[in-house]
C-alpha cells in the first residue's frame, strides 16, 4: 500500500532541522492531518541501530553494565551499538563490530531475530537484533569508544529477570531479548 492511500496518511507540508547532531537529528515537522486539520509533529531521525542477543555455551546471556545518563543510573543491556552513516548495509557486520568492541568476543553463528522501531511516536529508530551463538575471544579486541565505559555480565535467565524487577535491565532491547529467551526455552520443552 502507498503511504499516500492509507487512511491515517499525514502529509507533511514543511519541516525544519532544529538540530543536527553526530547521533540524532530533530526536525519539526508541519503536516496534515487524515481530517484536514494542521499539526506539528517532532521528530528525532536516527541512522539505526543493531543488538546482539549472546548466549554462551553455558546456558547464559551477555549483557553490557554501563551508566546511562538520560535515565541517571547504571543499566545493564544487551550489547548493541549505532549504524554510522557511512557504514553499508551489511547489519551483520555492523553487529560483529559491536560484539567485538564490547565484549571482545565474534561468532560464526549470527542470525538475524527482528527488527523493531524503538518509539515510533517521535523517532524513525529501527533497531535490528541478532542472536549470536559459539561465541569465541577475538585476537585482537577493538577499543571501545572513547565516551564508553563498561563491564560484561554473564547472567543466567533468572538473574535476568532480577534485574528487569530490579529496574537494572529496563530498556526494551534488552527485556525484548529476555522475552525471547523465554519463548526459546519453552519451546525446548
Amino acid at each position: 500500500m502507498e503511504k499516500e492511500d492509507s487512511r491515517y496518511y499525514e502529509e507533511i507540508v514543511a519541516q525544519k532541522r532544529m538540530f543536527g547532531g553526530k547521533i540524532i537529528d530533530v526536525d519539526v515537522e508541519q503536516v496534515v492531518l487524515p481530517n484536514g486539520i494542521p499539526d506539528i509533529r517532532e521528530v528525532v531521525k536516527h541512522h539505526g541501530a543493531v543488538a546482539i542477543i549472546p548466549f554462551t555455551d553455558d546456558g547464559k546471556m551477555i549483557f553490557v553494565r554501563q551508566w546511562r545518563t538520560p535515565l541517571e543510573q547504571e543499566t545493564l543491556e544487551i550489547p548493541a551499538g549505532k549504524i554510522d552513516s557511512d557504514e553499508g548495509s551489511d547489519l551483520k557486520e555492523v553487529a560483529l563490530r559491536e560484539m567485538d568492541e564490547e565484549l571482545g568476543m565474534t561468532t560464526d553463528k549470527l542470525e538475524k531475530v527482528t527488527a523493531f522501531f524503538a518509539s515510533p511516536g517521535y523517532s524513525n529508530e529501527k533497531l535490528t537484533v541478532f542472536k549470536a551463538t559459539d561465541l569465541k575471544e577475538v585476537e585482537f579486541k577493538r577499543p571501545l569508544d572513547p565516551d564508553e565505559f563498561l563491564n560484561v555480565e554473564k547472567l543466567t535467565l533468572d538473574e535476568a529477570k532480577a534485574q528487569v524487577e530490579a529496574g537494572v535491565i529496563c530498556d526494551s532491547k534488552s527485556i525484548y531479548a529476555i522475552t525471547y529467551w523465554e519463548l526459546l526455552q519453552a519451546k525446548e520443552k
